[in-house]
């Protein structure tokens, strides 16, 4: 065999190649800085929760920096670790990051790329400088100057030293010229949001009371959820995850809603092989609709409490409707087998044998939560819902017809089929209120509300019976359109004109209604 050449294009697919999102080289270096910061409290460098991620951002540079307070890494070993390709001395079943691509994520959207790391102990901090310019330079498709993807690092990469305090211990991810092509990755707000969702950060506990709740069981269950502390230079004020006390629901303005998270329900498994397998959270609510903002909607996979995929990943558990059943839902599921390893993209897990029990699992558990939370709370929402909408219907048509909109028997007509579906409307959320109180499938704290509506269905066939004669009995408006000096054949004329542009427009009877108004006008002053 030949000498075998690993072509230059290989980095292209492990840089801009790598991510459907450009914000996950952020997780990718947030991932580095946690493993980092993991070996200094094992050595003893940081104090209990001393660790620290700290994000430099400025605009007009076009440039960001992540720098962990971490081990680094020595002046003796820094230039071989980070210029190997898939080469890492991290185990799997300690570390988040492991293959050792992730950090490359960044040559893609700069012009520059900086790895700057020390220890402590050495006067000196290493700097790798990545020239990004270059590199795209060398992969344009019509390049032939260099092939082989040695020789491309060897070109694009450089290293040099220089003095640093002795008790300084860190690790500094800089992007410099980022492109304006990707200018919302020096956009401080929308990396928060970001980070918020993705990385192993903590709860907000003033405005998620039962986080307290969530650590506590995780804690007495062996597994404390790992959480790093993320920071701006600037304001030095930590990201924490996006969940609070209200959800708001509904996928369109008119219908949205607020739900409340009143409690927590969790889930815990252990693998066949007798390893825990995972740990979950889920908010009660409601559950009176989808959940509206993609940061909070879904069940979420974790892995050391960083995101593996996105809001829709878990979707594939559910029994039916799975994108529409997970946005109902907000939870966390944090994997804790240490062989369900998150893929090289992070978007999924690898295939195997435990991974296939923990979605089978899964699915037994998505289908607890369609059958308990979603199919019948959601259904009970929907009939109040129904009937409320039915009694805002049956308002507005009596207010019609007291106001004279019967011109026709097209007009009589219609109204009473409006009102025919009015009561179907009524009658029929009615008994599936009824069936769930008897059979006792109704919450405590909607109780009233579900004994109230099904009250007022009851009381609604006296006001329907009342409605039906006022327009079995309500004389045409037409008769009060014209003025007294027209004769009575002359009203019948026009009685018979506004019939006919009813019976035109039975499918739009605002039109009618114009065109009626239009004429009522024209003929309001007879004309000699």
């Amino acid at each position: 065999m030949g000498d075998i050449i690993v072509g230059k294009h290989v980095l292209e697919s492990l840089s801009l190649g790598m991510y459907s999102n450009p914000f996950d080289i952020f997780r990718e270096y947030i991932q580095n800085a946690t493993d980092s910061i993991d070996n200094a409290y094992a050595q003893g460098l940081l104090s209990p929760d001393g660790g620290e991620i700290t994000l430099t951002v400025n605009e007009n540079s076009k440039s960001v920096s992540i720098r962990d307070n971490g081990t680094g890494i020595s002046i003796h070993s820094a230039v071989k670790k980070l210029t190997d390709v898939g080469n890492s001395d991290k185990d799997y079943e300690e570390n988040r990051g492991f293959r050792g691509i992730g950090r490359l994520g960044g040559l893609g959207y700069a012009n520059a790329l900086y790895f700057i790391t020390s220890v402590q102990g050495e006067a000196v901090r290493t700097v790798i400088k990545w020239d990004c310019v270059r590199l795209k330079q060398l992969l344009s498709p019509s390049n032939t100057e260099k092939e082989d993807i040695i020789d491309v690092i060897e070109e694009v990469m450089s290293s040099y030293q220089e003095d640093d305090d002795t008790q300084s211990h860190y690790f500094e991810v800089r992007l410099e010229g980022i492109s304006d092509t990707f200018s919302d990755l020096y956009n401080s707000e929308k990396i928060d949001r970001y980070l918020s969702a993705v990385a192993p950060v903590d709860f907000d506990g003033q405005r998620f009371q039962v986080s307290s709740i969530i650590k506590e069981h995780f804690t007495a269950k062996g597994h404390p959820i790992p959480t790093y502390k993320i920071c701006h230079t600037r304001r030095h004020k930590p990201i924490y995850k996006p969940y609070t006390r209200t959800l708001s629901t509904g996928l369109q303005k008119r219908t949205h809603n607020k739900d409340y998270v009143k409690d927590v329900e969790f889930v815990y498994e252990i693998a066949s092989d007798g390893t825990p397998l995972y740990i979950g959270w889920l908010a009660i609510t409601d559950f009176s609709g989808q959940i509206r903002d993609e940061i909070l909607q879904g069940i979420r996979l974790r892995k050391g409490n960083i995101l593996v995929g996105d809001n829709t990943t878990f979707s594939r558990f559910f029994p039916s409707e799975g994108a529409v059943a997970n946005k109902m839902f907000a939870a966390e599921i944090h994997i804790l087998h240490p062989d369900v390893i998150p893929n090289a993209k992070r978007d999924d897990f690898e295939p195997g044998k435990v991974y296939q029990e923990l979605a089978t699992k899964l699915s037994t558990w998505a289908e607890h939560l369609n059958r308990t939370y979603r199919r019948g709370s959601s259904k009970i929402i929907s009939a109040i819902r129904n009937i409320d909408k039915a009694f805002t219907e049956l308002s507005d048509l009596e207010r019609q017809i007291d106001t004279g909109s019967i011109s026709s028997d097209v007009k009589r007509d219609k109204y009473i089929s409006d009102l025919n579906k009015i009561q179907k409307s009524i009658l029929t959320p009615k008994k599936e209120l009824d069936v769930a109180i008897r059979k006792g499938n109704i919450d405590p704290d909607k109780k009233d509300t579900v004994t109230k509506r099904i009250k007022q269905a009851e009381e609604s066939e006296k006001t329907l019976i009342h409605i039906s004669n006022k327009i079995i009995n309500a004389d045409y408006a037409t008769k009060r359109d014209l003025p007294t000096s027209y004769s009575k054949d002359e009203r019948q004329i026009y009685q018979r004109i506004i019939a006919v542009i009813d019976n035109f427009f039975a499918h739009d009877l605002d039109i009618a209604n114009k065109l009626r108004e239009a004429i009522k006008i024209e003929l309001s002053v007879k004309k000699k």
